[in-house]
């Protein structure tokens, strides 16, 4: 939803700054050069900033398991590997595939423009990579906790057996006890 919201903001905020900078009437505009994410630019249409965010609010709506589909179908192309970064970025995706995509964005952001990379890190690689960092924390954090349970169920354990030693320590002093005032007593009965 966040993503889908900052799509159609970059797009409304594109097409200003298109107007804006040109002296040109609106229509004229739509036949404006394109922003070409790449620092070697070319007449593709995988070159034009408006083909990836359209590509990448396209995947927003598509499942994990297909999104892995197309992510294995894909090449180690620069623009397959940007595919597979932006394949990579929906919520579902897991652990594993999220932190390949961190290294695949870093192998193609020094391919991409100035503008392109810096947008890419702020929209998409940093908040990846809070996702990865908070996913490692809990994971941590489960594993220390399951450990805790654990320990704590030993040491309960631990304090039931050591129970069960004092009390049959306390029936045996007990028993030791009666025995020494039977034998109080039946001396006492010797002496009179």
């Amino acid at each position: 939803m966040k993503l889908n919201f900052l799509f159609v903001l970059l797009l409304f905020l594109m097409s200003s700054c298109e107007l804006l900078h040109t002296n040109q009437p609106v229509n004229q505009v739509k036949n404006a050069q394109t922003y070409c994410i790449w620092k070697i630019k070319s007449t593709n249409v995988d070159c034009d900033v408006h083909y990836w965010l359209g590509y990448w609010a396209e995947v927003e709506s598509i499942d994990w398991p297909e999104r892995r589909t197309k992510i294995d179908a894909l090449g180690d192309t620069d623009v397959d590997i940007l595919r597979k970064v932006l394949l990579s970025q929906g919520k579902s995706t897991p652990y594993q595939n999220r932190l390949r995509a961190q290294i695949w964005a870093e192998a193609v952001f020094p391919k991409l423009n100035e503008g392109m990379r810096k947008f890419l890190k702020v929209a998409l690689y940093t908040p990846s990579q809070s996702l990865l960092e908070l996913e490692s924390a809990l994971v941590t954090l489960s594993k220390i906790n399951t450990q805790k349970v654990e320990s704590i169920e030993e040491w309960r354990l631990q304090l039931e057996r050591q129970k069960l030693k004092l009390e049959e320590q306390q029936s045996q002093i007990e028993q030791l006890l009666n025995i020494e005032a039977s034998i109080l007593k039946n001396g006492q009965e010797d002496k009179q």
